[in-house]
């Protein structure tokens, strides 16, 4: 009966020594697969980077263009500037107190 639990031992050894060397084989598989997805990310974010920085750069220059345009076209017309503000002002204020007589809900309070 000895020999037989040692067989069963000796057995289940071998077994355990066998999966233990198929889940080292799987992590190094997983790890190599890992690093070349890696790799393979990283390339396409520096080519998505790449071909996102011009348009970027050009975009950035035209909005300053805009930008300094408006404020040639502020200070050669500074009458049509101020009206344009005023009404714009005037506009919200007016929206602020349209809303402000709107009734308002009452409040439901949590013992009702």
């Amino acid at each position: 009966m000895a020999a037989n639990t040692d067989d069963i031992r000796a057995s289940v050894s071998k077994d355990i020594a066998a999966l233990q060397q198929e889940v080292s084989r799987l992590q190094k598989m997983i790890s190599a697969q890992g690093a070349e997805a890696y790799y393979e990310v990283r390339g396409r974010a520096g080519k998505a980077y790449d071909e996102a920085l011009p348009r970027a750069k050009n975009a950035v220059a035209q909005i300053r263009a805009e930008g300094v345009a408006a404020a040639d076209a502020a200070r050669e017309h500074p009458t049509a500037t101020t009206t344009a503000l005023v009404l714009a002002g005037a506009i919200g204020f007016l929206a602020g107190y349209l809303l402000s007589g709107s009734p308002q809900p009452q409040p439901r309070h949590w013992w009702r």
